[in-house]
């Protein structure tokens, strides 16, 4: 279902199997996913020095099955140049080291997205299992709930299995092609400190995860860093989208379709997250509830383990704008984390 507030860029969704040219020196191709959101949008920049590939999809034989069919399907003059990790979740960094591999071509991303795969990859399932096991006990979660996440390993590792050596990168980075200059920014929200491209005499912005058309970008907290006020900085970054671009701008997303005017859907997820924390604060105003509580609130029932996560990750991340903004306080009682006026 596509969003009918928002004026769609008319294109036709992109193969598995190849890039399609879609703005002089930008190519879209469309990789499957094996969750609800069931496909990862990548892209390609035709560049001076050769094509910068833009993302990855995951680590699976699939994907790779599609990555071979792309690379067969390149122009015979075009040479690839590198490759661009724009953040570090699974679906957009999974495939990094295969392709880094295959291609001969060096691997770069933002250096927080690096440090935070480096750092979830290298923990071993007991220790991850473990982690995540105490922070959904300090939720409220059943304790079916918990158990399983204690058994459940490190899913993030297994998804990606592992990484090449990837070169960070800051604000000097740019991609100079033929059309135009593509620059960087690095913004907190979606994860710590997510790549976008933009040019900004065409009015062009990969937003990739952080400005989805149709769905809210997912905005958690990260599991070893609970109390970090994420949605805080995610509702910054909608802010200065709404300041420095306008109507006219295409915005190309991670996920999903093309559309234009970035001002209208920042606008309209900032009014999502603020009915949410208006939901939770008008709650916790009658009566103190913990993390689990809250989540029934926001999602109602939630259906597997991978949606659980999200959402009680997420839900945590709206309790701690409400703490950070002392409309509400926080406490433990019996290692529990509980909510109050």
């Amino acid at each position: 279902m596509k969003n009918k507030d928002l004026k769609e860029y008319k294109i036709k969704p992109p193969s598995k199997y190849k890039f399609t040219k879609i703005i002089d020196d930008l190519y879209w191709a469309r990789l499957p996913l094996p969750f609800r959101l069931d496909h990862v949008n990548i892209f390609a920049i035709n560049s001076v020095e050769g094509l910068v590939i833009v993302d990855t999809g995951l680590n699976n034989f699939e994907t790779m099955t599609c990555w071979n069919s792309i690379i067969k399907n390149f122009e015979k003059e075009i040479k690839v140049s590198k490759l661009l990790i724009s953040h570090h979740h699974p679906d957009h960094i999974g495939l990094s080291k295969f392709l880094s591999e295959k291609l001969n071509i060096k691997v770069y991303a933002p250096k927080n997205e690096i440090l935070r795969a480096e750092k979830i990859i290298n923990l071993s399932d007991k220790e991850y299992g473990q982690m995540l096991s105490n922070k959904y006990e300090e939720f409220g979660l059943a304790r079916k709930a918990v158990l399983n996440a204690k058994t459940r390993g490190n899913f993030y590792r297994s998804m990606i299995k592992e990484t090449p050596f990837i070169k960070g990168i800051d604000r000097s980075f740019f991609i100079e092609t033929e059309y135009g200059k593509w620059n960087v920014r690095f913004d907190t929200g979606h994860s710590p400190s997510q790549l976008s491209l933009y040019d900004e005499v065409r009015k062009i912005y990969l937003c990739f995860d952080f400005l989805l058309p149709r769905i809210s970008p997912n905005i958690s907290v990260g599991i070893e860093d609970i109390e970090n006020n994420i949605l805080g900085k995610y509702i910054n970054y909608l802010e200065d989208v709404k300041n420095n671009f306008d109507e006219e701008w295409i915005v190309f997303p991670g996920h999903e379709f093309p559309y234009f005017d970035p001002v209208k859907r920042a606008s309209s997820l900032i009014n999502h997250h603020e009915n949410r924390l208006d939901l939770l604060y008008k709650s916790i105003k009658i009566k103190s509830i913990n993390v689990k509580t809250a989540m029934d609130l926001l999602f109602g029932s939630i259906k597997n383990d991978h949606d659980l996560f999200f959402a009680i990750c997420e839900t945590k991340a709206h309790l701690n704008l409400l703490v950070n903004n002392k409309k509400i306080n926080m406490k433990k009682i019996n290692n529990q984390i509980i909510y109050c006026n």
